[in-house]
């Protein structure tokens, strides 16, 4: 469960973003989370748990913070459970203004980190207003009910996806990452007809879905988030088909989201983005007149002598 938000506190945003995000170019979705944690007066902590290489994957978000102008960047080195106790890695994950979680293996993070007083500080940060951030295996492990594993394709079945605990830092969505890329539809179809209470949230690669703490998501990046609603479903088989049969799945709404567009979690509506800001008018060009012609003055005619 997400921890209880103190009085007169309001949460922390989650920033759950779809996998493979520009680090090179415009970086638009990691700059944008550096200006959410302070700009140059971030201080942003890594945690590359998930990461087989979690060395080599710290190194690189370093520098790219850095150049992004963040203030500081602390990496959390947290490979085994006792890690994840360490007094100093706490007092260093406090001093944090954003914490980021990287790609990797989802099940890795949550087996390495759940239950620690590492996750429970995190859970008591984003409570109190730090933002928390995940890319990857990293946004799937921020929701409480996480897809650990799972099948591409495009229609519902019970064999689709496998759902387990995560870190519990929001029990209202499930996250799919890489969503468009690999053809996972059919999976969160599938998590949400096992829980219709949950929306679920298909995010595509150098995407983000920012959700802030009155519950509004909003999509960052250049590609698209797939809400899928299951508020209205009136049936679904899901619980009794076997083996790889399909299943049914109706009464859901499905909403495609670009940059901008967002989705209030708790009525769930959709909105387009906001209109673009009136263009002043372009004043009408400077009309130069032309120099006037010289004027030609005919010589006086001689008159003829008689």
């Amino acid at each position: 469960m997400p921890a209880h938000t103190p009085e007169a506190a309001v949460r922390g945003p989650l920033i759950a973003i779809g996998g493979a995000e520009d680090k090179q170019k415009e970086r638009r979705v990691l700059a944008r989370l550096t200006q959410l944690a302070g700009g140059n007066s971030a201080c942003i902590a890594v945690v590359p748990t998930a990461s087989t290489i979690p060395d080599e994957l710290a190194a690189v978000y370093l520098r790219v913070f850095r150049e992004l102008g963040a203030g500081d960047v602390h990496v959390i080195h947290a490979t085994r459970r006792a890690d994840a106790s360490d007094p100093d890695q706490l007092a260093r994950l406090q001093e944090c203004s954003l914490v980021f979680f990287t790609g990797g293996d989802q099940l890795r993070l949550v087996a390495t980190l759940g239950g620690t007083p590492l996750a429970q500080i995190i859970r008591r940060m984003n409570a109190n207003g730090i933002p928390v951030a995940g890319t990857s295996a990293g946004a799937a492990a921020i929701c409480q009910h996480m897809i650990g594993r799972g099948r591409s394709g495009q229609v519902a079945g019970r064999h689709m996806v496998s759902l387990a605990p995560g870190l519990g830092l929001t029990n209202r969505i499930v996250v799919d990452q890489h969503f468009s890329q690999r053809h996972r539809m059919g999976r969160l179809f599938s998590a949400v007809a096992m829980n219709p209470f949950l929306v679920g949230v298909g995010i595509d690669e150098d995407t983000a879905a920012c959700i802030n703490g009155n519950n509004q998501l909003e999509v960052w990046g250049r590609g698209c988030v797939t809400v899928v609603d299951g508020s209205e479903l009136v049936y679904t088989d899901v619980h009794e088909i076997e083996g790889k049969a399909p299943a049914s799945v109706l009464g859901t709404k499905v909403h495609v989201l670009t940059p901008g567009c967002t989705f209030d979690l708790l009525n769930r509506t959709a909105e387009g983005p906001p209109p673009p800001p009136p263009r002043k008018p372009t004043p009408p060009p400077e009309v130069v007149p032309e120099p006037a012609a010289a004027e030609v003055v005919a010589p006086p005619r001689k008159r003829a002598k008689r």
